[in-house]
């Protein structure tokens, strides 16, 4: 497929970044003493740095690159609450207990977003829009009827099924077999919600430094040692808050990370009437492919943001959206011919057993591995590693201390990955 559905001033950043702009921040003197320093400053690094600047602490965050251009500001503003293992196969791998803990934690992180953007007051579009799961094989919608059904037994959550029949009232495609409401799930606009918490940070006094990569964390008595672009802070505590950009300071952490690149394409402004066809009641949408596909109207309701996995070796957004258009169309045959404006990607931070993990290695504080699901998890266990720090009570949660296992040969560079995504594509591809 060619390139001609792209216009021609067509953008490889982010949509949000219309509404959003990116601005450099003042350049700050880092001082020679912190009680804490944060690397990263994504959703999670922020948080963090926002608690313990409420307990009365000092607090330096370290950002790599430019503050505003991470996934925090490029995901698709999905705020779901819900691991990515299913709780069938959560109840297998931990036990009913374990499960039902995991995925009550859960519904709590979707609520503390909620409680931030109420307290802090941040214009984000948040709205609980609903989502749906729809399901791409028939055995997938007798696996979300399965799951569906267990969850409500085992934790009271409440669902919606969707046949295959009725589908037409929320999705406009044949192309599905079904699929599962879930109401109290949202959608934001991701980068105002990290500018919001960003500006919250700042304002309780967190000085963040933008192009300081972090190139040594050494221990030493008292705290570490964290050295950036010739610069030396010390303080009591670190935490690392990297995700799927965790690089060699931390080779451990590195190698219990997988990071993944995906990307979304946004379409030129579609009539109102169009957007009433594809997704009449503007849910958040994701499918159970392998290499699943999710998509959402924007928060005004003008166009389709249409997101999945980039190609296996492929960085240029601009070539690996169009195996983006080429499903978004396949799905919605009424979008042939409609032009994108946007297509642009980042990395997702994936781990092992595709759970979310915080704790302590070498009397590092880490946060990582939010497996695509970071607009609950990021902000929620970041707020829960500066409780750790603080020794409240409070910072118990059931991702803490967990097994975080690697593999054999694995240093960081997911080699592994292109064979792996060819064969799901096949599978998908075969309906298997």
């Amino acid at each position: 497929m060619s390139q001609a559905f792209y216009t021609e001033d067509a953008k490889l950043e982010p949509y949000w970044w219309e509404a959003s702009p990116r601005q450099a921040l003042p350049e700050v003197a880092l001082p020679r003493h912190a009680d804490a320093a944060i690397v990263g400053a994504g959703y999670a690094g922020l948080r963090a740095a926002l608690t313990l600047a409420r307990a009365g602490r000092s607090v330096v965050v370290l950002e790599a690159g430019d503050v505003f251009a991470g996934a925090s500001t490029r995901n698709g503003g999905h705020v779901g609450g819900q691991v990515k293992v299913a709780f069938s196969e959560l109840i297998r791998r931990v036990g009913l207990a374990q499960a039902v803990t995991i995925y009550t934690e859960g519904r709590m992180a979707l609520n503390h977003v909620t409680e931030i953007i109420d307290a802090e007051q941040i214009n984000c579009q948040f709205a609980r829009v609903g989502r749906l799961v729809v399901a791409r094989t028939r055995r997938d919608y007798a696996a979300l009827r399965r799951e569906s059904d267990l969850m409500h037994e085992h934790l009271g959550f409440e669902s919606e099924l969707v046949p295959r029949a009725e589908q037409h009232r929320h999705i406009g495609t044949d192309y599905y077999q079904g699929g599962l409401i879930r109401h109290e799930v949202a959608g934001l606009q991701p980068a105002l919600f990290h500018r919001g918490l960003l500006h919250t940070a700042l304002r309780a006094g967190v000085l963040v430094a933008e192009h300081m990569p972090v190139t040594e964390i050494r221990s030493e008595t008292g705290g570490f040692v964290v050295r950036s672009n010739h610069i030396t802070v010390r303080a009591r505590d670190v935490i690392v808050a990297t995700n799927g950009y965790t690089k060699a300071v931390t080779p451990s952490l590195r190698r219990r990370i997988i990071p993944i690149r995906s990307q979304i394409i946004a379409t030129e402004p579609l009539s109102r009437g169009a957007i009433d066809r594809l997704i009449p009641h503007r849910r958040m949408v994701v499918d159970t492919s392998r290499l699943h596909h999710y998509y959402r109207p924007s928060p005004d309701g003008s166009r389709l943001l249409f997101g999945g996995r980039a190609g296996t070796h492929e960085t240029d957004p601009r070539r690996s959206g169009v195996h983006l258009y080429r499903s978004m169309t396949r799905i919605f045959p009424e979008l042939n011919g409609v032009r994108i404006t946007h297509a642009w990607s980042g990395l997702t931070g994936y781990t092992f057993d595709q759970l979310p993990h915080l704790g302590t290695y070498q009397g590092i504080h880490y946060v990582l591995g939010f497996c695509g699901s970071g607009v609950p998890f990021a902000p929620y266990l970041g707020h829960k590693i500066a409780l750790r720090v603080l020794g409240h009570d409070a910072a118990r949660t059931a991702f803490e201390d967990q097994e975080f296992s690697t593999r054999p040969l694995y240093y960081g560079n997911p080699w592994f990955l292109p064979p792996l995504l060819r064969y799901y594509q096949l599978l998908d591809r075969i309906g298997i």
